[in-house]
């Protein structure tokens, strides 16, 4: 390398152009690429079945009593007892 400290690395890094000093060091030329537009594309909204899937707009009914109830005998700190449910 030509001559690189560790003083140099650490102020490559804290400015977020280490692989530029890389590049230099090396004899490569580097040269500063124009950052890219983003541009965004409009996808159309396509109403479609999915199978197995809660239809848009509702909810799960959640757990059972029964599973809440085991779940809770399994992990008492994530699930709470249920009303009835928990012996």
């Amino acid at each position: 390398m030509n001559g690189l400290t560790e003083q140099d690395i650490a102020a490559a890094r804290a400015e977020g152009d280490l692989a530029a000093l890389l590049l230099m060091a090396a004899g490569v030329p580097v040269t500063a690429a124009a950052p890219k537009q983003r541009t965004k594309t409009v996808t159309p909204l396509v109403p479609r079945s999915r199978p197995g899937a809660w239809p848009d707009g509702t909810r799960s009914p959640g757990l059972s009593p029964e599973a809440a109830a085991y779940l809770h005998q399994l992990w008492p700190d994530r699930y709470p007892p249920t009303e009835g449910g928990a012996r």
